[in-house]
């Protein structure tokens, strides 16, 4: 009887310690949840910057600043922790902001580290940065405070994101980095006095190094080429003629032959017309359209095949096709030679026409 007395009493203890709820849950008085990380080196130290909300009485927002320096990027923020006396949670940041000159050094370690630390989520958006970091985390603070700006609305593709920035998400940033027929743009941000961030094209990453950057426009045809679905946008033809894209499509068509590779790039658009001078008919906007686009997706595939980068993920629409030891130099010998033409259609669907309102008769009007 007593065994089975002491044997309940085990059980029953046990029961309480499972049934105990969250023994290990902080107060959110005692936690420091920052919202964006900066990552930059002096010397040979990582600086590391975490903008936190700041609990007030009243009503009105504020954020805080903190920073720490240190052997590695987890060195840098435990001297952060040692500065506060709250614990630093992680798991809310949504923008990391990277120093220009560590992505030209390389930040695959960096990425990895991110990665790997348990807090760290994979979600966030990341940039690079052209100026000095705590200038721009001072800009950033003060920009939310006195006009009321969100730090990365302007990342958001529901806010004020368009086709002309880019967007990569951690996660996508570290796939980028370790695949072999995939590289990475990253965009490349600066401080705005009026507004949150100007966006000043993408750095092109190739196994983690940063190789070259190219401008808005090419991010546009980057976007346009991706499976993503477009959001309405307007797309510049000359100084004088601007057209809204609706709708696109975009189909690939290889053809091999031996160690031959034909690649045909098959774009279909649906136009609006925003801007056009007069004497211009549909016919002329849509050439110039279909002209534009052509040019611009060529010149840029021919430019990242000189430089053995695929951002476009043309490579990776052929891993299938190869063994993984082929794949390990995929991108530096079999896509650059690879034959790549670009065909555009366009249809207008509205062409924007203006009434003749001289007409005092308003005959056009009564025609239709």
């Amino acid at each position: 009887m007593k065994s089975k007395y002491w044997l309940k009493l085990l059980c029953t203890l046990l029961t309480l310690i499972i049934l105990s709820g969250c023994w290990d849950s902080r107060d959110i008085n005692y936690r420091s949840m920052p919202i964006m990380m900066g990552v930059t080196k002096e010397e040979d130290l990582f600086h590391v910057y975490f903008i936190i909300p700041v609990s007030v009485v009243s009503e009105q927002r504020n954020l805080a600043k903190v920073d720490g320096k240190g052997a590695t990027v987890l060195d840098a923020t435990e001297q952060i922790q040692k500065k506060i006396e709250t614990t630093i949670d992680l798991e809310h940041i949504d923008f990391v902001v990277i120093d220009e000159k560590l992505g030209e050094e390389g930040i695959e370690k960096i990425i990895n580290t991110f990665i790997r630390m348990r807090d760290m989520p994979a979600s966030p958006v990341v940039a690079f940065i052209d100026e000095d970091m705590n200038k721009y985390m001072e800009m950033m603070i003060s920009n939310f405070e006195e006009v009321g700006t969100p730090i990365f609305g302007f990342l958001e593709k529901q806010v004020g994101w368009d086709i002309y920035d880019p967007e990569v998400s951690l996660w996508e940033l570290y796939r980028g980095i370790n695949s072999y027929t995939t590289d990475i743009a990253v965009p490349l941000i600066g401080s705005n006095k009026d507004l949150t961030m100007d966006y000043l094209g993408a750095s092109v990453l190739k196994n983690g190094k940063i190789v070259d950057t190219i401008s808005s426009v090419e991010v546009m045809i980057m976007n346009l080429l991706d499976n993503e679905e477009v959001i309405k946008t307007f797309v510049t033809i000359d100084d004088t003629t601007n057209v809204e894209l609706v709708d696109r499509e975009v189909n690939y068509d290889y053809n091999k032959k031996g160690e031959e590779i034909d690649l045909t790039i098959k774009l279909e658009f649906v136009l609006i017309v925003a801007e056009a001078e007069d004497d211009l008919t549909d016919k002329d906007i849509k050439q110039m359209f279909e002209d534009k686009i052509k040019r611009e997706t060529l010149q840029l595939v021919q430019k990242l095949q000189e430089q053995q980068v695929d951002i476009l993920g043309i490579s990776n629409r052929l891993r299938t096709r190869y063994t993984n030891a082929e794949l390990k130099n995929f991108v530096n010998e079999i896509y650059p030679n690879i034959n790549v033409n670009v065909e555009v259609e366009a249809v207008i669907e509205n062409n924007g026409k203006l009434r003749n309102l001289n007409n005092d008769n308003f005959k056009d009007w009564e025609e239709e």
